[in-house]
């Protein structure tokens, strides 16, 4: 592991390169609570002690307090403007009125008559507010973030990784085996591992981490600007911690413990929406249950080795969502690809491919990741190694490389059973 894969766990703040702006921190929030409730709103102090959240915390610190007052979301660099326009109001109230005026009731006059974003606001104390909006999003048996939450938050980091291009990392977690456990112990037992194994789950997270119920005994931790080896390093700890835990009846358990395997994925170099982001951490989860359970895989890093075949098949790519192109391949195993291309394409590339299969109209669907790229007589040879494929179209494939190479003695391999992903 190295040094900078430590950094990205355990960062003090996340800064953006180049830029004025901070990513979004929940000390910010927590300062600002601390903030509200301590000080009067309608002193100067107020104003001073916001002055050494902006030195600590860059600009971002007016948006995230206009939107915990009134629930109105800010850019960045708007955010301080509209503030210094509210304190403009409220001198202008306090001016005609002759009295103090709350701040508050100066936001709320600002964005009712100035700035018209409220059309019929409603007063809520805030910690109300608050807890009320928590509960919505919290599981209520686990006390993580619930299914709900975890959704709109992961699409968040996917346009937060977009404007500021910076990595992070989901890790998927299955509890091994835990339907047995549930089965032999009962409903109540198995509902006390899952709060267990959900608080020892929380505890080398940081706290801009996210840690939810996925449903049923599966978890998922969203780890913004951590890189893929700084996320095994937070998951390896958590599986560790998990494994060593004496949870209640585990004795009867295979191996006398009660596991989690895990799979991670990082955005973008694995995939660039929430949705392809899940589903290739949930099939790097499929690998460590495949491979014995109680570990952790990171997505693309398959290393099994196949015979490969000369085979020109048609078919086409593409490099994340770009267009299709056209591809004939020049040989084909059950592990990568090779084929010409036009253009260079970076090494590491994560791309999608489709392959015509020389009888009637099969057609095998599979994405993999560029390993070697070789300038020959003015194109590009792209050796491609396959990461994720159906269990259908792997039977395609696997039969026709055998059907191919097979000696005319040679019986035919069995494959892999019905349900099976290889990866």
């Amino acid at each position: 592991m190295s040094e900078n894969s430590e950094e990205n766990v355990n960062p003090a703040i996340n800064t953006v390169p180049g830029g004025d702006d901070t990513v979004w921190d929940p000390e910010i929030v927590e300062s600002l609570y601390h903030l509200l409730y301590r000080d009067d709103l309608e002193s100067d102090e107020l104003g001073v002690e916001l002055l050494k959240l902006e030195n600590k915390y860059q600009n971002n610190v007016y948006s995230e307090l206009i939107f915990l007052l009134s629930h109105l979301r800010f850019e960045v660099v708007e955010a301080k403007e509209v503030w210094q326009k509210i304190l403009a109001h409220r001198d202008t109230m306090q001016n005609g009125l002759g009295k103090t005026v709350d701040l508050r009731v100066a936001m709320v006059s600002y964005f009712i008559e100035v700035n018209r974003k409220l059309k019929n606001p409603k007063i809520i104390e805030l910690k109300v507010f608050e807890q009320t909006q928590a509960s919505a999003y919290r599981d209520e048996l686990t006390g993580l973030c619930n299914f709900r939450y975890f959704k709109e938050h992961l699409e968040r980091e996917i346009l937060r990784g977009e404007r500021y291009n910076t990595p992070f990392s989901l890790v998927m977690v299955d509890i091994d085996n835990f339907k047995d456990y549930n089965d032999r112990n009962g409903h109540q037992t198995g509902n006390q591992a899952l709060a267990t194994i959900a608080g020892l789950l929380r505890e080398p997270l940081r706290k801009l981490d996210v840690p939810a119920r996925y449903g049923g005994e599966e978890f998922a931790l969203i780890l913004p600007a951590t890189s893929k080896s700084g996320a095994q390093l937070v998951a390896e700890r958590a599986r560790d911690m998990i494994e060593k835990y004496p949870i209640p009846y585990e004795a009867t358990q295979p191996e006398g413990k009660l596991t989690v395997s895990m799979g991670i994925a990082t955005y973008p170099a694995d995939a660039r929406s929430a949705d392809e982001l899940i589903r290739r951490a949930d099939a790097a989860l499929y690998v460590s249950k495949a491979r014995g359970k109680n570990q952790v895989h990171l997505y693309g890093q398959n290393r099994r080795t196949y015979k490969r075949i000369h085979a020109e098949l048609n078919g086409k790519f593409c490099v994340l969502s770009a267009e299709f192109q056209p591809l004939t391949t020049m040989n084909i195993s059950e592990e990568g690809l090779l084929f010409l291309v036009d253009h260079k394409m970076p090494i590491g590339a994560l791309i999608d491919v489709t392959l015509r299969l020389p009888e009637g109209d099969r057609e095998i669907i599979t994405s993999g990741r560029v390993v070697r790229i070789e300038e020959k007589n003015g194109k590009y040879e792209a050796a491609i190694r396959l990461l994720e494929i159906g269990t259908k179209d792997w039977n395609l494939l696997a039969k026709y490389i055998r059907e191919t190479n097979r000696e005319p003695t040679e019986a035919p391999k069995k494959p892999p059973p019905s349900g099976t992903t290889v990866h």
